[in-house]
């Protein structure tokens, strides 16, 4: 199938069964999880500017844009989230695969970013193994053992320091990129429940 008619399906999910009550529902779609998330950036650099700096109010806007459009809770079906991953989608699949859609640990607020993040981070290092890997096998002929690819994984480590991401930056980030999918998970949840009062009036 198409992404384009992926892209319909994902903005016509509507028929969602809920879990606990077996009601259906209608959803957010990705058009309106969008739109709340731009909505809500420029509050959220001003709230972090308030109480830190305007560096860090940058990044964690950007990372809440960043986590709401591109690293939120629906990458675990093919969405408008995952669709922009573009040929790097593919990086997703695994995740799919292994978590359900709508479960606690894709939507969960306490664990759905968290996961994402431990997720990304694992693929990226598996990547930059392999990297390493081949161009030391290839270029060098001589493929690398374990203690050169911490040697490397450091370098990159004390490079990012140099520059200033430090813990305080890792945390603005995450912090960034929780809030962007938690405002998905709040819209969900918010709609689902205006759905209900409205049947019961």
């Amino acid at each position: 199938m198409s992404d384009a008619k992926w892209q319909v399906l994902s903005e016509v999910e509507t028929n969602i069964c809920h879990p606990a009550s077996d009601i259906y529902f209608f959803m957010p779609s990705g058009k309106t999880h969008d739109l709340i998330t731009l909505a809500l950036a420029v509050p959220t650099f001003a709230a972090v500017w308030l109480v830190t700096n305007w560096q860090f109010a940058c990044l964690m806007t950007v990372a809440t844009i960043f986590g709401g459009l591109m690293f939120g809770p629906d990458l675990d079906i093919h969405s408008r989230q995952y669709t922009r991953w573009g040929p790097f989608r593919f990086l997703w699949l695994p995740y799919q695969i292994i978590f359900s859609h709508r479960s606690r640990w894709s939507h969960g607020i306490v664990f759905g970013t968290l996961i994402r993040v431990v997720y990304f981070a694992l693929v990226l290092t598996l990547l930059a193994a392999a990297a390493i890997y081949l161009r030391a096998t290839f270029v060098a002929s001589d493929a690398p053992d374990y203690g050169q690819l911490l040697r490397a994984a450091q370098v990159i480590r004390d490079h990012a320091l140099a520059y200033g991401f430090g813990r305080a930056a890792l945390l603005a980030t995450f912090a960034g990129l929780w809030w962007g999918a938690a405002l998905h998970t709040f819209a969900d949840v918010g709609w689902s429940m205006l759905r209900k009062s409205s049947e019961i009036f």
